[in-house]
Parts: C-alpha cells; sequence; structure tokens
C-alpha cells in the first residue's frame, strides 16, 4: 500500500516566485525571464501566470523591446502572446482600476481578449473600502501602514462574511447589493459625523496618467453606482470572469501549458510571519497558493523560486529596520558631512531607481539582513533562491552585511517576526569587498562575473543555506544570468 507521502508529486513545469523581503524584489521581472524559458521547453506550448493574493497595493514591473510596464493587478505575463494570465479567488479586485489596468496594457503592447481572466470568487473591493481605511485612521488616530487602496477592510470583510465577491457584481440584482453597502457605510460613517460621499480615496486613473499620488471622493450612491456600471460593463464585455477552479482542473492535465505561481508582496510582509504591525493582508508565501486558487498544494510545484535583493534591501511603510539607513526622501538634502552609510544608501537609491513603481516615492535603503532573509526563505516554503541589484556596487565602497542580532549585552538575539522583537537588537555585520556594477552589467555568463562578486554570491549562500539559482546584474532584459538549477 503506497504511503500519503509517496502519492506527493509535483506536477512539471510549474514555478512559483515568492518574495523573501519586504517587496519590490523584482518578482515581475523573473516571470517575465521564466516564461520566456518555459516557452522554451519541448511540448510547451503556452505558459499560464496566476496571481493567488493580493491586489493592487502591489507593483510588478515587466520591460521587454524598450517597452516598460508596471503592473497592479494585471499577472506580469503581457508580453508574450503565447502567455495568458489568471486572476484567481485570493486577490482582491477593485473593478475600476482593472478595466484602467487593461486599457493602460493594451495601448503599451497588445491586445488582452482571450487571456486575462478572473475567477468568480474573487474578493471585490470597492471605493467603500477604500473610504474605510480612512476611517480606520480617524478610530485609532494614526495610520495601520495600508496602502489606502482598500485591500485591509476587503480582506477584513472576507473574514468577518460581511465583503462582496465578483459573483455579486455580475449578479442580476447587483445594484439592489451594491446599494444596500453603500447604505450600511453610510451608516458606519454617519456615526463618527463624517460625510462618506466626501471621503477621498485614490483615484489610480488619474495617478497613472499623472506619475503622482492623486484623489477622488467616493460620490453619492448615485455617482457610486454609475462607476461601478461602468467597470461591471467593460468586465462583462471582456467575458473574463470565469470559474477558475475548472480551469486548474484542466491546466493540471495538460502537459502542454507551463504554469507560473507569481506573488505579490513579499515573506516580510506576511500578517503572521512579517513585519507587523506594517504588514500585508494575504499568505504571501508558497502556502498561500492552497486557498488563493482552492486547487494547487505547494508541494505539486516543481520548482518554488525566493527572491530577494541581494546586496541591499529597500521598502516603502511606517517599519524601521535594524539595518535601516536614515536618508532624506529628496536627496539633494542629504548633507555634506553625511556619514559613508548614507553616502552608500544614496548611491544605491539612485542607481537602483529606488522608487515606487507608479508613484515615485522614494523607498527606505536598509543593509542586507541575512538573519531576516535566511528565516524568510526557509517560512516561506521556498526551494532555491534568485538575487537582483547584484549590479548595485563600487570597487571602493566595502558592503556591509548582517549575519545576526545581538541585545545590550552581547548575548545572541534570533530573528523571528514583529517589530517589536527588532526594536532593541544590534545588528552585527561583517564587511565584504566591493566589485565593479558596471562589468557586472556586461557579464552573461557565471564565469564573467567579477570575482568578489561571485564570493559574495557563495557567502549568501553558506549562511542563508539555499542555493542561489539566478542572478540579475543590471536594468535591462539582457541582463540576467541563470545559474545551475534555475532551468530544471
Amino acid at each position: 500500500m503506497l504511503s500519503r507521502k509517496s502519492n506527493h508529486r509535483s506536477r512539471n513545469n510549474t514555478v512559483s516566485v515568492i518574495g523573501v523581503a519586504l517587496g519590490d524584489e523584482g518578482k515581475g521581472r523573473l516571470v517575465d525571464n521564466k516564461i520566456e524559458s518555459l516557452l522554451k521547453k519541448p511540448g510547451i506550448k503556452s505558459v499560464c501566470v496566476i496571481r493567488f493574493q493580493g491586489g493592487n497595493n502591489t507593483g510588478h514591473t515587466v520591460e521587454k523591446d524598450s517597452i516598460k510596464l508596471a503592473l497592479h493587478l494585471v499577472p506580469s505575463c503581457v508580453m508574450y502572446q503565447k502567455a495568458f494570465g489568471i486572476m484567481d479567488r485570493g486577490m482582491v479586485i477593485h473593478p475600476y482600476d482593472l478595466k484602467t489596468e487593461v486599457l493602460y496594457v493594451e495601448k503599451k503592447v497588445i491586445s488582452l481578449k482571450n487571456r486575462l481572466f478572473l475567477s468568480d470568487d474573487a474578493i471585490l473591493c470597492t471605493d467603500l473600502e477604500r473610504a474605510e481605511e480612512v476611517l480606520n485612521r480617524v478610530k485609532t488616530g494614526r495610520a495601520k501602514g495600508g496602502t489606502g487602496r482598500g485591500i485591509s477592510p476587503s480582506y477584513a470583510h472576507h473574514y468577518d462574511r460581511l465583503g462582496l465577491k465578483i459573483y455579486d457584481l455580475i449578479d442580476k440584482n447587483w445594484k439592489e447589493i451594491l446599494s444596500k453597502q453603500y447604505d450600511q457605510y453610510q451608516k458606519m460613517f454617519s456615526a463618527f459625523d463624517i460625510d462618506l460621499a466626501k471621503t477621498e480615496v485614490p483615484d489610480y486613473e488619474k495617478t497613472l496618467k499623472s506619475g503622482k499620488e492623486t484623489s477622488q471622493t467616493v460620490g453619492i450612491k448615485k455617482e457610486f453606482i454609475k462607476k461601478l456600471e461602468k467597470a461591471r460593463s467593460f468586465i462583462i464585455k471582456r467575458k473574463m470572469i470565469t470559474n477558475t477552479y475548472l480551469m486548474h482542473k484542466d491546466l493540471y492535465k495538460d502537459s502542454s501549458k507551463a504554469i507560473i505561481f507569481e506573488g505579490a508582496q513579499a515573506l516580510g510582509l506576511d500578517p503572521w510571519l512579517g513585519t507587523r504591525p506594517d504588514t500585508t493582508s494575504s499568505n504571501t508565501s508558497v502556502y498561500g497558493v492552497r486557498e488563493g486558487t482552492a486547487y494547487w498544494l505547494p508541494y505539486q510545484i516543481k520548482q518554488n523560486i525566493g527572491i530577494f535583493k541581494i546586496v541591499y534591501s529597500s521598502s516603502v511603510g511606517a517599519r524601521r529596520m535594524p539595518t535601516h539607513v536614515d536618508l532624506p526622501k529628496n536627496l539633494a538634502d542629504l548633507p555634506k558631512n553625511s556619514s559613508s552609510e548614507q553616502k552608500w544608501a544614496a548611491f544605491v537609491r539612485e542607481e537602483g531607481h529606488e522608487y515606487g513603481t507608479t508613484t515615485g516615492r522614494p523607498r527606505d535603503i536598509t543593509h542586507l539582513d541575512l538573519a531576516f532573509i535566511a528565516y524568510n526563505a526557509r517560512m516561506s516554503g521556498v526551494d532555491v533562491l534568485a538575487g537582483t541589484h547584484l549590479d548595485i556596487a563600487k570597487e571602493d565602497h566595502v558592503i556591509k552585511v548582517c549575519t545576526h542580532y545581538t541585545n545590550k549585552k552581547g548575548e545572541y538575539v534570533a530573528y523571528q517576526p514583529g517589530l517589536r522583537y527588532q526594536e532593541d537588537v544590534i545588528p552585527n555585520y561583517v564587511e565584504l569587498p566591493g566589485w565593479d556594477g558596471l562589468r557586472c552589467r556586461k557579464a552573461r555568463k557565471k564565469s564573467q562575473l567579477p570575482k568578489n562578486a561571485l564570493k559574495f554570491l557563495s557567502f549568501v549562500q553558506l549562511r542563508t543555506g539555499f542555493p542561489i539559482v539566478a542572478v540579475t546584474t543590471g536594468p535591462k532584459r539582457e541582463n540576467f544570468i541563470a545559474l545551475d538549477g534555475y532551468n530544471q
């Protein structure tokens, strides 16, 4: 009799891409590269990219043939005619933002008709949930680390069963359902003497056009319904809403289709295992694939890749990590007598273009923290790592790497999730020699990388216990080097 464990077989040509830092690691770029490599495999006719969690509180950048796209809801499959995407049931979907993003992609690249599918079981987000984030700030007297895009309230109402799904939006009585929800929110806002209709929420369409964060009001109920109706009509006309569970059953059996599970955010932002309270609201690990698809299990995925910035880390939010380097938002305000660390961080922000995908908001810069990365890699369920930004280095700049923490007594302190555990720890660093980043960008294979870069990779592998199977060596598409184990 076969044991249950012996039946745990992975499905060939399946990959997950998971962030193991604080987001913005380059997941979209790795997904894009994986599509290309999978399409070259014998017998593979198309690739399906599945987003299984998160919403438009994330930004994935893909680039090909001088075309650069910033994606938020749409999976990173858009550059390939032989690739298609699923926005699955674990996602939070704002219909109007989806419409805006689809039109934005099609204006720049090619049509997404018959290439983009949306689960009817996905979580519906409207401007009401976005307004609720404003109300929450009023209730608590402070921000909760959210993006203002309604993600947290939407997930919260999935659990308290007060929220809506995409199938409610396409129901024949949808106006009645959404009108009732508007009335409920209006009562809640009235209790705090706040006018729901005049509450300002993010306006993605205007933000996309201007490159600056722009807001709009929720509007009275009639205006709210009218705006939703435009998005609803667009989505229905595109015939993108479907039962994705049935798609997964067919995908599993069709060996001509490769599959990529594209994570949003990163394990450092996981609600249970991340830097709480400054976290997201969905399972950002490989294990999130289970509830995010209602079909796939982690052991069925052939290769699980964790991605991180290999020379440094960056993030946005209220958190302050132990390896944080103080920088002004505007680097022009950096004092002339700034420290060597600040000069290094300024170089990193500019050279690594550490600014928000859509808004251009500057990101915080931190030294690489291997205590943090090693924990996240282990808990995320990944098997291997991929490192980005190997070119963000200089020969005359040493690279500080945090190997572990101690307390004020000099005693070892293990990393554990939750910002309160990082408040008083002292990061212990080693200083490693830098290398020529420009030479790095010219490399097309491992043997052409600078020796110090190769030594750095070996050091990171040794300290984390995970093999590194790929690195990016610059901003261009050709700045990618696959190492042993990448194309398994």
